[in-house]
């Protein structure tokens, strides 16, 4: 039997997680703009809570490759990097019963932020191995084929004690020329900072030379980052802010951003989404699609898309 406090929590978020529409019948095209629409991701846990969903599309099937960490009752113990695929972008698989997950977990603390993209006919996942107060690895997982995998480390940082000051939610993006790999430092004192670094490939980004960037006027700050292509020959930037970390209740909320050369940004004035802990999308059809998580009450974790015209 559960506890009081356990039946009332489950109760309220229930009734938080009413204000997500359930998608029925209808296809991703047909599914209603303005609306968060609920998503259902299978995790290796069972509990269906992610907390960093990455979305890729493709041209062949399956046309959906998810990236994400199951954070089921907000326990990173489970944040460990895997993948669902999907052929209709709204009822996720995995593509093989127990490839989840991709890498297990560290020693101590906990995997977090997963980046998928597609480049040379590779699959290549970023994440975080963060291992406080010790170090940080900048992780790469490579594929051809989603289901074999090759790990290596992309970029150590001495911690040296701090529980501060590390990378978080690296973003990958590519241009005619270069990869860009966007990342937001963080830092308890002074707060956080969005910046970019850029390389011919993967290997070769330049972490000391760091490209800064603009960020929305707003009393908010940096938190996860997602950037892709428009479509035609510019990108997006899907930001989610965080209150100031002398807050003691946190808001997060998700701010658009457009570029024509990944350097110069410009941001809309007004969220799109509120509580929005980390996003991904794509544009098609002059639609944008975000697929993002949301706590929406103490540790329970919702999976939602969002459509939004894109001209």
């Amino acid at each position: 039997m559960f506890g009081i406090k356990t039946k009332i929590k489950r109760c309220i978020a229930h009734c938080i997680g009413a204000s997500f529409k359930s998608t029925g019948k209808k296809t991703l095209e047909e599914l209603p703009l303005n609306k968060k629409i609920k998503l259902y991701i299978p995790t290796y846990d069972n509990s269906n809570q992610i907390v960093h969903p990455d979305i890729l599309l493709r041209d062949e099937s399956p046309k959906y490759v998810l990236a994400f960490t199951p954070y089921p009752n907000t326990n990173d113990k489970y944040e460990n990097p895997s993948i669902a695929v999907s052929d209709d972008g709204i009822h996720f698989v995995e593509e093989k019963k127990g490839i989840n997950p991709l890498v297990s977990a560290p020693e101590k603390d906990h995997n977090d932020d997963p980046d998928i993209s597609f480049h040379n006919g590779m699959y290549q996942i970023l994440y975080l191995e963060t291992v406080r107060p010790d170090y940080q690895n900048l992780m790469l997982l490579t594929s051809s084929d989603r289901l074999n995998w090759e790990k290596e480390i992309l970029r150590h940082e001495e911690l040296n004690g701090r529980n501060d000051g590390f990378m978080l939610s690296p973003a990958v993006v590519y241009n005619d020329r270069e990869c860009f790999l966007f990342a937001v430092h963080k830092d308890l004192t002074n707060g956080n900072t969005l910046y970019a670094v850029k390389g011919n490939d993967i290997h070769s980004i330049n972490f000391e030379n760091k490209i800064e960037l603009s960020t929305i006027p707003n009393d908010l700050q940096p938190w996860h980052v997602d950037v892709f292509k428009d479509g035609k020959d510019g990108y997006v930037m899907l930001l989610c802010m965080v209150s100031p970390y002398s807050c003691e209740q946190k808001e997060y909320s998700l701010f658009i951003g457009t570029s024509s050369n990944l350097i110069d940004w410009k941001f809309q004035e007004t969220p799109v989404i509120k509580n929005c802990y980390r996003s991904s999308g794509f544009v098609r059809n002059s639609i944008l699609y975000i697929y993002f998580s949301s706590n929406i009450y103490a540790d329970v974790w919702k999976t939602g898309l969002y459509k939004i015209n894109w001209n």
